[in-house]
C-alpha cells in the first residue's frame, strides 16, 4: 500500500524533537510522558498502529516506575527514526510477526476471571464456525464479526496484544472475503490463529513467545528486542475523570456456568412453556366435550320421556332400561371428563408457576447492575482516547438498573464499540476542539433507564455529530441506497445508514475504527435479543446512540397484529394509539414489507420512536398484549424487512416480531410517496394497556 511520505516525515520530525527527553535522564518523569503520549498519537495518525502500541506499552512502564522503560523506549525510537528516514516504516515485521520491541499484555486482575471466560465464549462461537460444511462465505463473514467483537474485548481490558493480533486478523479474513477462491483455505488458517489467539489470551508470556518461535525471521538492522520486564504487582493508575465504583456489587464475581448451558436451560422453561399452553388448550377441550355429553345425556333422557313407560303394545321395559343405562353412563362419563379437565387446568397452572419461578430464580443468580457494564466501558474509553490523544471524561447515568448479565455481557460488546465510535469519529484532538469553541476535554455520556420491559442504554458525546450530506453522497457512491430514496429520508433515517456492513465515513482505518464494521456489530448483538439500535444527532452537536432491548433473557411485552393472514409481534414501547384508518389510510404494514396492490387497511396504528414524530401504519386487525420472549433472527431475514426477533407461538410456530424504528422509517418513505402529510411533531402515546386493548376488533 502506498505510504503518504508527509505524514512519514512529519513523524520523523515529531521523534526528533521528543528524543532528548526520552535520552537525558534528568528529564522529570512527567515530561517523558508528555513525550511519550504525543508520540503515540502521532504514530496512530500516521497509520503506524503496531509503533503506536508498543510506545503505549513503554508509556506505561514508565508511569508504573520502571526505570529501564525510559531508556528502552528512546532506543526504539532511534530505530524508529532511522528507518522513516530510510523511506521505510517503522519497524521491519509484517502481521502475524510481532515487532521487536512488543511486550505481554498485563491485564488488569480484577477482569481475567470474567475476560477469560467472555473469550472463550468468543472462540467457541469460532469453533462454529470451524464446524461449519456449507458456503465458505457466510462463515468468513460471522468469522469476521467474532474476531471484531474479540478485538474489542481485548482492548478494553488493556489486552493489547490479543487486540493487535485480531485486528490483523481481522484485516486477513476480509481480504479473503472480496476473494471467494481462497475462501476455504483462509478458514483453514483461521484454525491454526485460533489456537495462538487462545494461547494469547490466556498465557500472555509464552503466547508472544511461541508467536515469536513461528514467524522466526533474522533480525533487521538496527533492531532491538525488550529486556527483561516484571509488570508491576498494581496495576498503572487510571485517570479520575471515571466515577469512582458504585459498591461492592460492582465487581461482583460472574457465575461460572457456559453461556450455552445457561441458554439450553432458557430453552427448555419455553418448552414448558408450550406444554402449559397445550395442558390449558387440552383442559378448554375437556372442558367442551363434558358439556357435549352433559347434552347429550339429556337429550337420551328427553327422548326417553316421549317414548312414555313400557307397554305391551309399545318399547319394551329393557329397552327403556338400557335407554336409562345409557344416560346414566353418558353422566358419569361427563363427570369424569370434567373433572379431568380441572385437572388438566390445574397442571397447566402449576406448569406455568413452577416454570415462572425457575426462570425467575435462574434470571436472580445472573443479574448484575448496568455498573458493571459502564465501568469497564468507561476504564476502556479512557485507554483508548490516551492512545488517540485526546482528553475525555465519561459521566454515568442509571448505574444502579438490574439486568440479566447474559444481557449486560452481550451489550458490553455493543457499548464498547460505541464508546470507542464516539472517540474515533466523535471527540476531536484537543487543539481543534478549542478551534471550535469547545473545551479541551470532551464528555461521553453514558445513560441506562427502563421503560416497562425494555431497557434503553444510550451512549452520547459532545463531539462534531454526523454529516448527514456526507453520509447521503458516501452511500449514494458505494450503492447502499438510491438517491430518489435518500432524499425521502429524514437526517435520523440517514443515519440509520451507519449500520450497514461496511459503512463508514472515516477516511482511513486504524487498530480500532474506520473498518465499517463496529455499528454493524452492535445492531447484529442488539438484534439478538430482540433489540433495535438507533442513531440521532444531540442537541449539543454530538451523536446519540441508543440501543432498546428487553432487560430479563428476551422476555418483553408485545402487541400481536394481523397483517394478510400473517401475525406479527409489535413491541409495546413502540405502539401508540389504535384507531379506525379514516379517509385518508395510512401505509399497510404489508406494503412496508414489499407487498404491492393493497387495498385500505381496516385499523391504523401510531407508532412511537423515542422523540420522533409518530408514523401511522395500517393493518387489518389489532389483536391482545401478551409477555413473549424474543428470539434472534438470521441478519439476512432482519435484513429483509424491519424484523428485530421471533416469537415461539404455543402451536409451535414462529411468528416474527416488527423492528419498530425500521418499520417506521419504511412507512415514512412511503407517506412521502404517496404525498401524505407528515404527521405532527409530538407523538401520543395511549393512557394505559387496557386503553389500548380496548380498540380490539
Amino acid at each position: 500500500m502506498a505510504r503518504d511520505r508527509e505524514l512519514d516525515r512529519l513523524l520523523a520530525g515529531e521523534i526528533e524533537r521528543r528524543l532528548p527527553a526520552l535520552s537525558t535522564p534528568v528529564v522529570p518523569v512527567m515530561e517523558v510522558r508528555a513525550a511519550l503520549h504525543s508520540l503515540k498519537g502521532s504514530a496512530a495518525m500516521a497509520g503506524y498502529a503496531e509503533l503506536a502500541l508498543v510506545i503505549g506499552q513503554q508509556s506505561a512502564r514508565v508511569r508504573g516506575g520502571d526505570a529501564a522503560a525510559r531508556s528502552f523506549a528512546a532506543q526504539v525510537m532511534i530505530g524508529a527514526l532511522e528507518r522513516l528516514r530510510a523511506g521505510k516504516p517503522p519497524f521491519a515485521t509484517v502481521w502475524p510477526e510481532p515487532p521487536p520491541a512488543l511486550e505481554p499484555s498485563n491485564v488488569d486482575g480484577r477482569y481475567v476471571a470474567e475476560y477469560h471466560s467472555a473469550m472463550r465464549d468468543r472462540f467457541g462461537e469460532i469453533d462454529q464456525v470451524l464446524a461449519s460444511t456449507g458456503d465458505p462465505l457466510p462463515s468468513l463473514e460471522q468469522a469476521q464479526r467474532t474476531v471484531h467483537s474479540m478485538k474489542g474485548a481485548s482492548a478494553g481490558v488493556g489486552d493489547d496484544v490479543s487486540a493487535w493480533y485480531c485486528h490483523g486478523l481481522e484485516a486477513r479474513l476480509r481480504e479473503a472475503s472480496a476473494a471467494p477462491a481462497v475462501a476455504r483455505d483462509v478458514l483453514v488458517e483461521l484454525s491454526r490463529h485460533r489456537v495462538l489467539l487462545a494461547l494469547l489470551v490466556e498465557d500472555p508470556v509464552r503466547g508472544l513467545e511461541r508467536l515469536r518461535a513461528l514467524t522466526a525471521t533474522l533480525e533487521p538492522p538496527g533492531s532491538v528486542r525488550p529486556p527483561s520486564f516484571t509488570p508491576p504487582s498494581a496495576p498503572p493508575a487510571q485517570p479520575t475523570t471515571l466515577p469512582p465504583p458504585r459498591g461492592p456489587s460492582s465487581y461482583d464475581a460472574p457465575l461460572r456456568v457456559s453461556q450455552g448451558a445457561l441458554d439450553h436451560v432458557f430453552e427448555r422453561l419455553e418448552s414448558l412453556d408450550v406444554i402449559g399452553d397445550e395442558l390449558a388448550g387440552s383442559a378448554t377441550a375437556a372442558a367442551r366435550m363434558s358439556a357435549r355429553l352433559a347434552e347429550l345425556r339429556l337429550t337420551l333422557l328427553d327422548a326417553a320421556r316421549r317414548v312414555g313407560p313400557a307397554r305391551p303394545w309399545g318399547p319394551p321395559a329393557a329397552a327403556l332400561a338400557d335407554l336409562d343405562a345409557t344416560a346414566e353412563g353418558l353422566r358419569r362419563a361427563a363427570a369424569r371428563v370434567k373433572l379431568g379437565a380441572v385437572t388438566l387446568r390445574n397442571g397447566a397452572s402449576l406448569v406455568r408457576n413452577r416454570t415462572s419461578e425457575m426462570r425467575e430464580g435462574l434470571t436472580s443468580l445472573r443479574r448484575t447492575s448496568m455498573g458493571w457494564v459502564f465501568e469497564r466501558v468507561g476504564s476502556a474509553v479512557l485507554r483508548f482516547a490516551d492512545g488517540q490523544g485526546k482528553l475525555v471524561r465519561v459521566e454515568i447515568v442509571g448505574a444502579e438498573l438490574t439486568v440479566d448479565r447474559a444481557v449486560a455481557e452481550r451489550l458490553l460488546d455493543a457499548v464498547m464499540q460505541l464508546a470507542r465510535n464516539a472517540v474515533a469519529h466523535g471527540i476531536r484532538a484537543p487543539g481543534e476542539r478549542e478551534a471550535a469553541g469547545k473545551p479541551a476535554l470532551g464528555t461521553i455520556w453514558l445513560r441506562a433507564s427502563r421503560e416497562g420491559t425494555l431497557l434503553r442504554v444510550s451512549v452520547e458525546d459532545d463531539g462534531q455529530g454526523a454529516d448527514a450530506a456526507r453520509i447521503r453522497r458516501i452511500a449514494v457512491e458505494r450503492g447502499f441506497a438510491s438517491v430518489e430514496l435518500l432524499e425521502q429520508s429524514t437526517p435520523t433515517e440517514l443515519m440509520g445508514l451507519l449500520l450497514l456492513p461496511g459503512m463508514t465515513t472515516r477516511e482511513g482505518a486504524d487498530l480500532l475504527a474506520g473498518r465499517g464494521i463496529g455499528l454493524d456489530l452492535v445492531q447484529a448483538a442488539v438484534r439478538r435479543f430482540g433489540g433495535t439500535v438507533q442513531l440521532t444527532n444531540g442537541a449539543g452537536g454530538g451523536l446519540v446512540a441508543t440501543l432498546e432491548l428487553p432487560s430479563d433473557q428476551g422476555l418483553i411485552n408485545v402487541l400481536w397484529v394481523e397483517e394478510r393472514g400473517t401475525e406479527f409481534a409489535l413491541p409495546t414501547s413502540y405502539a401508540g394509539r389504535v384507531s379506525l384508518s379514516g379517509e385518508r389510510p395510512p401505509p399497510r404494514l404489508c406494503s412496508c414489507l414489499g407487498e404491492r396492490g393493497a387495498e385500505p387497511a381496516r385499523y391504523a396504528i401510531e407508532l412511537l420512536v423515542n422523540d420522533l414524530a409518530s408514523i401511522p401504519v395500517g393493518v387489518d386487525r389489532v389483536g391482545a398484549i401478551e409477555e413473549c420472549s424474543l428470539r434472534a433472527v438470521p441478519p439476512r431475514i432482519a435484513g429483509a424487512g424491519p424484523f428485530g426477533g421471533a416469537v415461539l407461538r404455543p402451536d409451535g410456530g414462529l411468528r416474527l416480531a416488527l423492528d419498530g424504528p425500521a418499520l417506521a422509517a419504511r412507512a415514512r418513505v412511503l407517506a412521502a410517496r404517496s404525498g401524505r402529510p407528515r404527521p405532527p411533531s409530538s407523538p401520543t402515546r395511549p393512557e394505559s394497556d387496557e386503553g389500548r386493548e380496548g380498540t380490539k376488533p
